[in-house]
Order: C-alpha cells, then structure tokens, then sequence
C-alpha cells in the first residue's frame, strides 16, 4: 500500500513539472533498448522531434545490472548505454528520472507501459515485446527502427546507383555490397565484380527487420 502510494504521489509530482516546463511538449517513456542501441542523444539534438523523454529509475538500475555481465561485449555496450543515460540526464531541462522503484513481482515491460499510460504520453522503444504489448493496450509507441526506415534513401526500380562489392551472395552469381546507412545491396550475376565498385540498375527494395534491401543487376545487363 506505502510502495502504491509513493508511485502516486511520484506520477503527480512529474506531471506538475511537466505541466508547468513545457507543456506543449509529448512526455515519452524510454525503456532500456532505447540507450543500449545508443542513438537516442543525436536524435534529441537534432530537434526535429520535440518530447519530453522520462526515464524510470528502475531502467537505470537494469542497465547498471545488465552492465556487470562476465561477456566483455555486453559489459561494454551497456557501460556506453549508461554513459549516455548520465550524458542525457545533463544535457538540459527535457530529460526528466522518474524515482520508481520496480519490485520483484513486477514486469518492467508493463510497469513503462501503466507509466506511460498514466502520464497520457508515448512509449520510446527498439525492443519487439514492448511494441507489441503497448499496441494491445492502446498505448501509442514510438519506435527507433521506423525512424529509421523512413530516413533510408528512397529508391524505385530503374534507378541507377553505384556500390562496392564485398562479398559472395546467398544464391549463385550473386554479389552483396552495403551503404553507410547499413542498407544491403544484392545484385544478381555480379559475383565476379567483387572487390570492385560497380553500377547497378535497381530492379525492387524491401524492408525486412534488420533493415532495407534493395535489388539490381549490374546496368549492362538490364533489358
């Protein structure tokens, strides 16, 4: 009863900050995929989405868990997630730590979801389980990976484009290359251009949930 009560009285007192800061503002409540993929700072900085972004303490003290992991990738992924939670926690008045304690027989999914719902804001994710579940229960998300599909360049069959060739594909003769942004280009009847920058001409693209691909064929070799 004390520990529902302290939710409370700590869901009112964000609220009235909230208000009184910057009213216009959506409030987003961030889970802990948001800072282990570690763009969540530029994307602030650049202000071309304006929130105001809620930590729950109780994220905070997962990561720091997480980051005591014996695998040294993982202990230095969650050691960067946690340098930019401090990084973001100083860069101004739009980041706020919600003091909420997560007990053992709580659900950390569900208790950013029930916070999220309470202050009538959105859920910031990367993470699958929580988009899903947040979707059933109304609650509006927004989700890193969509933003950036939308900001993968747009390409339509016909296109011409360049790209350099790394290695052999999955079927035969093919080759793959990527852009800087990690899109996959896989282009049929090149592998012996590998190691070599070549044009292609687009023939489709898809989006799948690693990323974008696209499809071509080396420009000679269109009809």
């Amino acid at each position: 009863m004390i520990g529902l009560i302290i939710f409370l009285l700590c869901i009112v007192i964000i609220l009235l900050i909230l208000k009184s800061n910057n009213a216009h503002k959506d409030v987003v409540v961030a889970d802990s995929s948001v800072f282990i993929d570690g763009r969540i700072y530029n994307i602030i900085k650049t202000n071309f989405i304006s929130f105001k972004l809620v930590i729950p303490s109780f994220v905070i003290e997962n990561l720091t868990t997480l980051s005591k992991s014996s695998n040294s990738v993982i202990k230095i992924r969650l050691a960067k997630a946690l340098f930019l939670v401090n990084k973001l926690k100083k860069s101004g008045t739009n980041v706020r730590i919600l003091n909420i304690p997560l007990k053992e027989t709580e659900d950390m999914t569900s208790k950013i979801i029930d916070i999220a719902n309470t202050l009538k804001g959105k859920v910031l994710t990367k993470d699958f389980n929580v988009l899903k579940e947040a979707s059933l229960k109304n609650i509006k998300v927004l989700n890193i990976n969509d933003l950036e599909a939308a900001l993968y360049p747009m390409f339509l069959p016909g296109d011409n484009i360049s790209v350099y060739l790394v290695k052999e594909g999955a079927q035969y003769n093919q080759a793959i290359g990527y852009f800087d942004d990690k899109t996959k280009i896989i282009v049929e009847d090149a592998k012996k251009f590998i190691g070599k920058d070549i044009s292609l001409v687009v023939t489709s693209a898809m989006f799948t949930p690693t990323g974008k691909i696209i499809f071509g064929k080396p420009s000679g070799q269109i009809k």
